[in-house]
């Protein structure tokens, strides 16, 4: 299957991957036939982006390093605990009752990790509008322990660290969907209130004993900037925890994948530029450097042109060079389909070179 822009899907293609909600149910199964009554719905849901099935890489396993299962009931807990936090806020028992579901949550996240073959965020996650916040969250835990994993942290600092990055944006049940749906620009006082997501959310979980104070830390943190021109505190450096250094990163690259009311979403070779643009200023050299050898910059089922002319799906990341992936070439150089396709390896061929990611 590949990767493919709505705007080009025809009626009649057969979608690839199944589409979820946060609620844990399947919003359209993989193997239905799209009608245009299908892609109507998927507009409407705010879905720009689809796997589309096709013969030439039926073969092939697109799965990520976590299980469908998994990132589906942690969509779903993280769901759950935002809303009922919300409702029941005053109580303090509610707080500490639903944050104590995070810590099962975490782990299941770090097991399917460990357990994994491949330690690279190497997919590409389709989001529902009105679930963007719970699959961003888990997101953002899954590349955060991830990067955590690399940089060598001990198995009781990766919960800890998955446990913050799961929540970080918990402090955002207390601002106005209005706000964090604006198609426009923020005014000056709806920028300063959607800045207080970061302290709401410290608030709330510093109060459990569910959370440690450094987990609780990162949504405090997290858009803290390393020349000191984040908030909420201008923090800067190494005043910043490196938990929240971690997850500073990881959430503006998911972010910056994601269509967004205000934008449509980066490209992943596009948000590493941006993240790599902001080494030393929005961020640690040091994280980002890890971070850009555990994320794909051309994701599993990327349709690209090479320098050649020829064309082809990734359908592997090397984990040693994720940027120089193998390709199924599907375009000789003149832009015929091959009636028989071939597998390649920008590893192995130095002087070729991605120019463009096609049907995106």
């Amino acid at each position: 299957m590949h990767i493919t822009s709505l705007d080009k899907v025809q009626p009649g293609m057969i979608l690839g991957k199944s589409i979820l909600s946060a609620e844990g149910t399947v919003l359209l199964a993989a193997g239905v036939k799209l009608t245009p009554r299908y892609i109507r719905r998927l507009k409407n849901l705010g879905i720009s982006t689809v796997y589309i099935w096709d013969e030439q890489t039926a073969d092939l396993d697109f799965r990520g390093p976590l299980r469908d299962e998994t990132r589906l009931r942690a969509a779903s807990t993280v769901r759950q605990v935002m809303t009922e936090i919300e409702t029941g806020l005053e109580r303090t028992m509610v707080v500490a009752d639903k944050l104590s579901q995070i810590s099962s949550i975490v782990d299941e996240i770090l097991n399917d990790l460990l357990n994994s073959n491949k330690l690279i965020f190497d997919f590409f996650e389709i989001k529902a509008a009105d679930d963007y916040t719970f699959f961003h969250s888990v997101n953002v835990c899954a590349l955060s322990l991830i990067l955590g994993m690399r940089l060598g942290l001990p198995k009781e600092k990766l919960k800890e660290l998955g446990a913050g990055s799961l929540l970080h944006d918990i402090g955002k049940i207390h601002i106005p969907t209005e706000i964090i749906a604006k198609p426009g620009p923020l005014t000056t006082s709806e920028w300063e209130l959607m800045q207080q997501h970061t302290s709401l959310g410290f608030e709330i979980l510093r109060r459990s004993n569910e959370v440690s104070l450094p987990a609780a830390h990162i949504s405090y943190q997290h858009h803290e900037r390393y020349n000191g021109s984040g908030y909420p505190r201008k923090l800067r450096g190494e005043e910043i925890h490196p938990y929240a250094r971690i997850t500073a990163v990881c959430d503006v690259f998911d972010a910056l994948t994601s269509d967004r009311s205000y934008r449509c979403r980066f490209l992943p070779h596009e948000a590493l530029e941006y993240i790599l643009g902001g080494s030393n200023t929005h961020f640690d050299f040091r994280v980002v450097k890890e971070f850009i050898r555990c994320v794909a910059m051309y994701p599993l089922g990327t349709r690209v042109r090479l320098s050649d002319g020829s064309e082809g799906i990734v359908i592997q990341i090397p984990p040693q060079a994720p940027q120089r992936p193998v390709l199924r070439i599907l375009k000789d150089r003149a832009g015929r389909t091959l009636k028989y396709p071939y597998d390649l390896s920008l590893l192995e061929h130095p002087r070729l070179i991605i120019t463009a990611v096609l049907d995106q």
